[in-house]
């Protein structure tokens, strides 16, 4: 689908474009992907709508008809899309750095009541500020990050009930992402890597006993008609690995200091919009998941303790791995950044509305996104 934002279509930026945008004759393409409905596209809207409204700069959005999660790194260095999302864990040995920081994401299954806004921040701050390895990794790839973006906590949906370290045991469980097939791993689980378009039949046909998914994700993938229990933040923690507005290098290099301030602030406000659509649609799924009949439980205290127990170890395994497959150095040092930057921004967002775009855009401006210097960043 394709949504546009100002009434003419024009021409796309194109890599040669020398000097700044020329508002009569250029518009930005931001693709992605996800269907219209889902929470990304809704955000690109929202910063389309938002340029249009504060700049010169217009911009169109394209849900899943340009380009797949596959072929957006490609799509935006060749400049087929100004601007994508790009799911960096498809990606390990390109994008290394970043997702490290992302593996982590365990690390909010605890703490706050908002681990999307969290992580999310954390990683923007870790990557714009505090990685100058993860900006080259994605100028490497003639792109800029400016966004980043979180789901809800993960929870196991499965076909019995699940809620102590004995029922894990021996469990097939489709897991998303690295952290969360090590996880069920220690626990004595098989993981089992599908496309999140086969969960439902994989459920339905007891090839797994449980696969692991956000809130909004069981009524998305219509999980209620075949799972009959979901133990909420088990294992937790969140998908992580989202660059979510990725914009052409050429296209950022050739923009004048006044127009990447411009295009910050929309990263801020991708941030901001991913992050608590996100939020807010898991508060809206959980009566309609009760609804449909699925038993949803808190996770036990055992299960609790025994994961955060976990996630500490964990740690020297990604520390590890990210060593010793992808060359990642300093990685411990790079790992308590991290950790810190996480518990900075359980405070912080302790202190807002989470269900606010608007207040949570505004603290990722004051934290982050103001410190970035519009006529370096990312132009060496």
């Amino acid at each position: 689908m394709k949504t546009t934002i100002t009434g003419a279509l024009a021409l796309s930026l194109c890599v040669a474009a020398a000097g700044s945008l020329g508002a009569e004759e250029r518009m930005l393409k931001f693709s992605s992907g996800f269907p219209e409905s889902a929470a990304p596209p809704q955000a690109y809207a929202k910063v389309a709508e938002w340029l249009a409204a504060n700049s010169e700069i217009k911009a169109e959005v394209f849900s899943m008809s340009l380009l797949s999660f596959g072929e957006t790194p490609a799509g935006i260095r060749d400049g087929i899309t100004d601007a994508g999302y790009v799911l960096t864990p498809y990606f390990p040995a390109e994008f290394s750095e970043t997702n490290m920081a992302a593996d982590m994401a365990l690390l909010v299954s605890s703490g706050t009541d908002a681990p999307a806004l969290v992580m999310a921040a954390a990683i923007t701050e870790y990557v714009m500020l505090n990685c100058p390895e993860c900006v080259a990794e994605y100028t490497a790839q003639n792109q800029v990050f400016l966004a980043s973006g979180a789901s809800t906590e993960y929870s196991l949906v499965c076909t019995k009930p699940v809620n102590t370290v004995a029922d894990l045991k021996g469990l097939s469980v489709r897991s998303g992402a690295s952290v969360f097939g090590r996880w069920i791993e220690h626990f004595g689980g098989t993981k089992v890597s599908i496309p999140g378009s086969e969960m439902y039949e994989a459920l339905s046909q007891k090839v797994v006993d449980c696969t692991m998914v956000s809130m909004p994700d069981v009524m998305n993938f219509q999980l209620a008609d075949v799972a009959t229990d979901m133990t909420v933040n088990a294992p937790g923690g969140v998908f992580a690995g989202t660059a979510s507005m990725n914009l052409n290098l050429d296209l950022w290099r050739g923009m004048t200091p006044e127009e990447r301030k411009i295009m910050l602030e929309a990263g801020s406000r991708m941030t901001a919009g991913t992050s608590v659509i996100y939020h807010n649609s898991s508060i809206e799924a959980e009566p309609k998941v009760k609804a449909a009949g699925v038993n949803v439980v808190e996770l036990s205290e055992e299960l609790s303790k025994a994961t955060q127990d976990f996630i500490v170890a964990d740690l020297d395994t990604i520390r590890d791995q990210f060593t010793s497959l992808y060359g990642v150095e300093n990685a411990a040092a790079k790992i308590e950044t991290v950790k810190g930057l996480v518990e900075k921004w359980k405070g912080l967002v302790a202190d807002i509305d989470p269900t606010s775009m608007d207040a949570y855009q505004a603290l990722l401006m004051t934290e982050v996104y103001s410190k970035v210097d519009p006529e370096a960043y990312a132009m060496q």
